[in-house]
């Protein structure tokens, strides 16, 4: 035990002298790859020699530490693709390198990940989004919107988003992300709004597939009563029928098909189903059944190489229509049996009129 010991600790001077040589000489290169075998060695094991070796990654001088982040960084999306088992450990590794380095620092670092990222509906891959997350909120700092925008939508559509979906949970503000009409009304009317209002937003957030839980429907009726019902409807439904006007602040899509003009953002379109099942829970009103009808007819805009921009946000007003259950509701159904093209929501919605028309038959 005693030999085994000294060896290891023999091997971390060995490593500690290579870093510095390397770092001395400036073989930003050399300490890359050296750096990534010891990632690969090391596996999950995030330590790194309890610690020792980040002592000695501080020691670096601040130039060569951050052309090391930045080779380090750009790797990354190869190691996603052919070595994801040490992208944990390469991230992990990257984000304590800059441990300590001030914004202005990691300028020539930060500032092209943020650039990139704001200009992006989503990026294939979260790993760098994920260290450039993980510096900054280590550090206290607070991302800009359009770089909180991607990090949402990348951890909701990206195959390999890293530890992307955990960090963007602790993100709450905004509370959508901006660069939609629809969504930057919601922003703005919640500034300086009652706490249930924001609230009320966030529940919609929550609610999974278009049909949501009855806890959930349980929890909505009291946030609705709570709001107001009848103000609730009216904010919500001035809201949803924003739901087809182009993007304010275009990004490229990540269908790769140009800009984003009307591509729905992937995390506001779960607000917008949420919020067309608490329409459904508020008074029915014909103003309601004509704003899901629009909501309907929006995520169903045939968008160029891409198809339906929101297939799931339509069958959310299908069933938020089904919900309401008034003449009203089903009057829009059957006007949208007239002009929906895409079949299964024509599907969905023929089978709620056939339902009702079962229903009146027997009655």
């Amino acid at each position: 035990m005693e030999r085994e010991s000294v060896l290891r600790e023999d091997e971390r001077v060995a490593r500690t002298a290579r870093i510095r040589r390397l770092a001395n000489d400036g073989d930003v290169p050399g300490l890359d790859r050296y750096l990534y075998r010891l990632c690969a060695d090391n596996g999950d094991d995030r330590a790194f020699d309890e610690g020792q070796l980040f002592g000695v990654l501080r020691e670096i001088p601040t130039p060569t530490r951050v052309l090391l982040l930045r080779r380090m960084t750009d790797g990354l999306e190869e190691t996603a693709v052919h070595a994801p088992q040490h992208c944990r450990s390469l991230a992990s590794l990257i984000t304590l390198t800059a441990d300590g380095l001030t914004a202005e620092q990691l300028a020539a670092w930060r500032e092209p990940l943020m650039t990139e990222a704001a200009a992006e509906m989503a990026l294939w891959e979260g790993w760098r989004l994920t260290c450039l997350v993980e510096v900054e909120q280590a550090a206290g700092r607070t991302l800009p919107d359009p770089v909180v925008a991607t990090v949402r939508r990348t951890a909701l559509t990206s195959d390999s988003p890293g530890e992307l979906r955990t960090l963007a949970a602790r993100i709450v503000e905004p509370v959508l992300n901006p660069g939609e009409p629809w969504a930057e009304r919601v922003i703005a009317d919640l500034t300086g709004a009652e706490p249930v209002w924001h609230a009320l937003v966030a529940h919609a957030l929550g609610a999974t597939g278009s049909r949501p839980t009855g806890k959930w429907q349980r929890l909505g009726r009291e946030l609705l009563a709570e709001a107001g019902p009848d103000r609730a409807r009216k904010a919500i439904t001035s809201w949803l029928t924003l739901a087809g006007e182009s993007r304010t602040t275009p990004v490229n899509s990540r269908h790769r098909t140009g800009t984003a003009e009307l591509e729905l953002d992937p995390f506001n379109a779960r607000a917008l189903q949420g919020l067309a099942a608490l329409l459904a829970l508020a008074p029915a009103h014909p103003r309601s059944a004509a704003a899901l009808g629009e909501l309907m007819e929006a995520a169903l805009i045939r968008l160029p190489g891409i198809g339906p921009r929101s297939p799931r946000t339509a069958g959310a007003a299908v069933h938020a229509l089904v919900q309401l259950g008034d003449d009203d509701a089903y009057a829009e159904l059957g006007r949208l049996a007239g002009t929906v093209t895409y079949r299964p929501t024509l599907r969905a919605v023929m089978a709620a009129l056939a339902t009702r028309a079962t229903q009146r038959s027997s009655s």
